[in-house]
């Protein structure tokens, strides 16, 4: 059969079956090269034709690295390739990336990525002529389709020389493309360079997210294979998107990707392993990640909060959202990933040597506290100070445990730990609360590798060690959620420890009768239903009771108290008791011994304190 009577679809029907036409490899080569071959410079006449190619030759490409089609499929399909190769099948994808047609310059940059890292591969070399086009690209930094499809060219080779694991390659093109790649991001992301690109915002605004991804990329390989490349550390170009006249979505993904930076889960979605504990004992890199959490707290000392845009909470499939203080909940990615920053900034910067006694916590929380109630997060006036991180956390639990953990550490340097949102103890309570003491929860957490629970935990757990008198007083405020709001407002410190709830506020009248918040519904399971039952019917009866007898509310005020301090210890022993059920079989994934430890002395705490 003659080349030019095979119809592209069914060379991909046959590429799928894993057979091979009944043409040879360069005539088939001939016709796939004479389609990607444009009449002129930027112009295609036949788009879906030349889309046709670009997939296929892609696809050819992905099943020869993946090593998926039989012996003799394969070595037609690597001469295929080969005749591509020498009919300069690199030169043509090049020519098509600044094609009026985003598909088709989209299409060029898939196919030329793959073929470039095919070639890794095979020979360890990247191609040169692909990074040097690459670098100019980089370097003329003019927003569209070029730019956009080298952008992402660069991004999926990174993705995989990460994937396998080629950090000499990696640190070499690296190294090419540095010079070019901080001229691209003085361009883009400097306050002065972001003027000019105004009168194309629209095309400026793909560009910077095609950018945001690329700068991920190189945030993973330097916490993954210690690869450093210099637009790591400069984190203010990404405060400064806030300032500019970007698209909402651009801003937000700027503040997602510092967030990552400095959580340290760049490319978690896609990268193989465990990235943080893979970038724990460089010390190069914790100076990066210092530098960004110094840059951050100086812009929010110099109010670039202000500037932070939080739009209403968007509602998906035509169903509406539940109305928030304000009318309406605000977009709770933003306000978590702006929380996060902060804290992970604060917690970064007093764990630097000599740093601790320097920073003012404090004036950073009352700056966040007055953020989130700018926009309506904080669920009312006299709520309580620490019942934001559920708040504002809830539907993110690697989030949530994340910031828990950051506000252990920040306790001891903020003064009045409610006062400030900041207490490890009302926050421990209430994640408890949220999940109805479900031991199987906390067990799900300290095994998977998602979070970082374990840390948070064994950081807790020396804190409710040490603080036991914390503690008990945390238990005692939580349970007496629903003080008159006179005795509120003529005891200050007792306002700040009145815990209403740790849930979101409901547009019903049932706000004070629905206190808890649950992540899942775990209170499913007899035993946790049968507990949670008992202290909720101490406090609805309270609720019921709050303009009858005082002497009557106290006493069932210090029995709700009693009952959440019983609820809170019975949860640990029994977890104390699965994790060493689980490591004598030897199904626990790791050695808790010092987990256990930590358990041990809260239940030997408990016994002595009585």
């Amino acid at each position: 059969m003659d080349a030019s009577g095979l119809d592209f679809q069914t060379l991909f029907s046959l590429l799928n079956a894993g057979a091979s036409p009944s043409v040879s490899s360069e005539d088939l080569a001939s016709r796939i090269s004479s389609r990607l071959s444009p009449p002129t410079a930027g112009s295609v006449t036949d788009t879906d034709g030349v889309c046709l190619c670009l997939t296929l030759c892609e696809r050819i490409t992905a099943r020869l690295s993946a090593q998926s089609l039989p012996q003799d499929v394969s070595v037609y399909y690597e001469a295929v390739m080969g005749s591509l190769g020498e009919m300069s099948l690199m030169e043509k994808l090049i020519s098509l990336l600044d094609c009026q047609e985003q598909l088709v310059s989209h299409l060029s940059a898939k196919c030329m990525s793959a073929y470039v890292i095919s070639d890794v591969c095979m020979t360890g070399s990247i191609s040169s002529l692909w990074r040097h086009t690459c670098a100019e690209v980089f370097h003329r930094s003019d927003p569209g389709n070029e730019l956009d499809s080298c952008l992402w060219s660069v991004t999926a080779v990174i993705k995989g020389l990460l994937r396998g694991k080629n950090s000499d390659v990696l640190r070499k093109l690296l190294a090419a493309l540095d010079a070019s790649l901080s001229c691209l991001h003085t361009s883009l992301l400097s306050r002065d360079s972001m003027k000019p690109h105004q009168a194309q915002m629209t095309k400026l605004n793909r560009t910077m997210c095609a950018f945001f991804d690329l700068l991920e990329v190189l945030s993973a390989a330097r916490m993954r294979c210690g690869v450093c490349s210099s637009v790591f550390v400069e984190s203010r170009g990404l405060l400064d998107v806030m300032r500019c006249d970007a698209e909402y979505f651009v801003k937000k993904r700027a503040l997602l990707l510092l967030k990552r930076s400095l959580v340290r889960r760049a490319g978690e979605d896609w990268a193989l392993g465990d990235v943080r504990s893979a970038s724990r004992e460089d010390d190069g890199l914790n100076e990066d990640v210092r530098v960004v959490a110094d840059v951050v707290l100086r812009e929010v000392k110099a109010g670039w909060l202000q500037d932070v845009p939080v739009k209403d909470q968007p509602s998906f499939f035509g169903g509406n959202c539940d109305a928030g203080v304000g009318g309406a909940w605000k977009d709770g990615v933003m306000l978590r990933a702006l929380s996060l920053i902060l804290l992970k900034s604060l917690e970064i910067s007093i764990q630097s040597p000599g740093e601790r006694g320097k920073v003012d916590v404090q004036l950073y929380l009352s700056e966040l506290m007055s953020f989130l109630r700018r926009h309506g997060t904080l669920m009312s006036p006299d709520a309580h100070s620490c019942s934001w991180v559920t708040s504002v956390f809830a539907e993110q639990d690697d989030d949530m445990i994340e910031s828990s953990k950051a506000l252990i550490l920040l306790r001891s340097s903020s003064g009045p730990v409610c006062l400030w949102g900041c207490n490890p103890h009302c926050h421990f309570i209430s994640f408890l609360r949220s999940i109805s003491f479900d031991r199987t929860v906390l067990l799900d957490f300290l095994i998977s590798t998602e979070t970082c629970f374990l840390e948070y935990c064994v950081r807790y757990l020396k804190l409710l060690r040490d603080d036991w008198t914390g503690f008990c007083t945390s238990c005692s405020h939580v349970g007496d959620g629903n003080a008159p709001a006179s005795d509120t407002s003529e005891t200050p410190e007792s306002a700040q420890t009145d815990v209403t709830a740790f849930s979101r506020p409901s547009t019903g009248s049932d706000v004070t009768a629905s206190p808890v918040l649950r992540l899942v519904d775990y209170g499913s399971s007899d035993e946790s239903e049968e507990e949670e039952s008992g202290c909720d019917h101490h406090t609805n009866r309270n609720v019921r009771n709050s303009e009858g007898d005082l002497g009557r509310t106290e006493v069932e005020s210090t029995d709700v108290s009693e009952c959440l301090f019983d609820k809170v210890l019975v949860c640990l022993e029994e977890l104390k008791m699965a994790i060493t059920r689980l490591h004598n079989r030897g199904l626990f994934p790791y050695n808790p011994a010092s987990l256990l430890k930590l358990l041990n002395d809260v239940e030997v705490k408990k016994s002595l304190v009585g």
